[in-house]
């Protein structure tokens, strides 16, 4: 009897509510509390609460809070760097944390010592991570390897961190930003778009955070997040993540320094994807001059401003001087990274449109060829460089009257480019505007 009017009262207390009653239960299940054992310890919580609380910060539920407090008070004893994890992973977007995310922290200037432990492997990051769900305050998630928190939660963890340390969650608030910004894919690699997606959610959560950007390593996460946002065609959110990498790499490391040039070259390709071919053009050919100086003509980073100069010239009618680009940038990396690294089919494939643009289309068909095989091989026959490649044959059938092949690529690339990029990216809406001239033609 003293048992149900105890477990009556704990209920009342915590107003019903499922996600207190979840966590108390797994207090009690992990610590061995009984029920009125529990409610002693959330009466003192609430004294704890009281006297730890800033004034005017209010909760619509404060039962809710001393529940979590009893529970993070046990986290704590047991396992202490379980407990700090907490506080990090609520930095993130809640409802998809996973180990690789949280491991690109890897890269902080200043990573403490209990995080370093964490994600020394999968198997550690997953022991600490398991003290967390056993409390209720994760929830392992269908997909392998990924948690999610409760919003609510997230919020109360950020109220504790504040109340502990200002200082404290200022640095949990960098090491969530650049876990994100470091864990951004190039757009070379196999599975970029998928895992991009994926970090799309955490990326639009840590960049509302103002972080001191003289930090080398907050502008190489700033540099990151804007090659994100540019692959997702998010070019205005691109533009303003470079900004703010410029603008801390040139203060922290000076104007030339080539992690500088990188933002700089990153930028004229935005600018190019904008249309603003001026600025772009100024950008470039900054890039190009720092980057020679600095590691010299034949280095693959200043191949690379080479090849887009050639892109630029392209599309600024100057087909001449684009060829000229692509050819340099095409022997030297052949030279440097070998004739089936995806750089040289990336100019290859360029060369390629060059070349239909000059109406060469036997040529143009053979660097096609050449770029469709070695991407399908090196990135596989969904990546969007090779369906970049196949929509280009597409194009190049049309031109060439054969407008059944035409019709079987442009097909193709849109159901490749709206699954891996989505119906409204412009590399999907360009594909229908293919097929429109097509079946107008």
């Amino acid at each position: 009897m003293i048992i149900f009017l105890d477990t009556v009262t704990l209920i009342n207390r915590l107003d019903g509510l499922p996600l207190a009653v979840s966590i108390a239960a797994a207090f009690m299940r992990q610590t061995g509390a009984s029920i009125t054992e529990y409610l002693q310890y959330y009466q003192q919580s609430w004294s704890d609460l009281q006297s730890q609380s800033s004034p005017g910060h209010q909760y619509q539920h404060g039962n809710i809070l001393e529940t979590w407090l009893i529970s993070y008070q046990e986290i704590q004893k047991r396992n202490p760097k379980a407990a700090e994890l907490l506080l990090l992973l609520a930095h993130f977007d809640n409802r998809d944390v996973w180990y690789e995310l949280v491991k690109g922290a890897s890269h902080s200037r200043d990573i403490p010592s209990w995080l370093e432990g964490i994600i020394s492997s999968g198997l550690s990051f997953k022991s600490h991570i398991k003290h967390l769900i056993e409390f209720s305050f994760l929830e392992a998630k269908q997909q392998e390897g990924s948690y999610s928190m409760h919003p609510v939660v997230q919020s109360w963890c950020h109220h504790v961190a504040h109340t502990e340390n200002i200082a404290k969650s200022d640095q949990l608030r960098e090491l969530a930003l650049v876990s994100v910004g470091w864990t951004v894919p190039s757009a070379s690699e196999r599975n970029y778009s998928e895992i991009q997606q994926r970090l799309i959610p955490h990326t639009n959560h840590v960049c509302l955070e103002r972080i001191d950007d003289d930090n080398i390593i907050v502008c190489g996460a700033f540099d990151g997040l804007g090659n994100l946002y540019k692959d997702q065609g998010k070019l205005k959110e691109a533009e303003e993540m470079y900004q703010r990498a410029l603008a801390g790499r040139e203060k922290a490391l000076g104007p030339d320094h080539t992690s500088t040039l990188d933002t700089v070259n990153n930028l004229g390709n935005l600018y190019r994807n904008q249309g603003k071919l001026r600025e772009a053009e100024e950008m470039y050919q900054r890039a190009l001059m720092g980057r020679e100086k600095a590691l010299g003509p034949d280095h693959t980073s200043t191949l690379d401003t080479v090849n887009d100069l050639g892109n630029l010239y392209s599309d600024q009618g100057k087909l001449s001087n684009a060829e000229g680009m692509y050819q340099r940038a095409l022997t030297g990396r052949e030279k440097a990274l070998g004739p089936d690294h995806t750089s040289t089919l990336n100019t290859v494939n360029n060369l390629g449109n060059l070349y239909r643009n000059q109406g060469k289309l036997r040529e143009a068909e053979e660097m096609y060829q050449r770029a469709l095989m070695g991407r399908e091989k090196a990135l596989g026959p969904d990546h969007t460089s090779t369906l970049n490649t196949v929509n280009n044959l597409g194009n190049l059938y049309r031109n060439q009257g054969k407008l059944r092949e035409a019709e079987e690529m442009y097909q193709r690339a849109l159901m490749g480019t709206e699954k891996a990029l989505g119906p409204d990216h412009t590399s999907t809406l360009n594909t229908v505007n293919n097929l429109g001239n097509l079946y107008y033609n």
